[in-house]
């Protein structure tokens, strides 16, 4: 493995990783016939990333959030306009809440640092 690799997450059934501003998704299947599939580039490197419980989507943090769904490569950000950056760290998901949610740290507008709640399927984001 290079040295510039960084775990992000980890299941038994992928691999979820960086190389500098890049992330990448490495099945488990099948390990020498598949390619690994670009998932995002994130400017100034990923802080964190999660693969959901059911292997539904990818969830990265950083320089806003990118979600990245599994069963149809579909993608999307929030936070990442240049003139409003959403600065992202440690998502999770807790076991406590549905699947559709993750959460994160992140500053306020007030300059506070807070934790966030994404549902991923409706895009919304509430300071928790």
């Amino acid at each position: 493995m290079n040295s510039s690799n960084r775990t992000l997450f980890e299941n038994s059934k992928y691999r979820l990783y960086s190389i500098y501003e890049n992330v990448y998704l490495k099945s488990k299947d099948d390990l020498d016939e598949k390619e690994d599939v670009f998932v995002t580039s994130v400017y100034g490197d990923p802080d964190s990333g999660l693969i959901s419980s059911g292997n539904n989507y990818i969830a990265v943090a950083g320089c806003g959030i990118t979600i990245h769904f599994l069963t149809d490569r579909d993608s999307y950000e929030l936070g990442t306009d240049p003139e409003n950056i959403l600065w992202t760290e440690g998502i999770y998901q807790s076991d406590e809440e549905d699947f559709n949610f993750v959460r994160f740290t992140a500053y306020t507008e007030e300059n506070k640092i807070r934790v966030h709640r994404l549902d991923v399927f409706e895009r919304k984001v509430e300071i928790l």
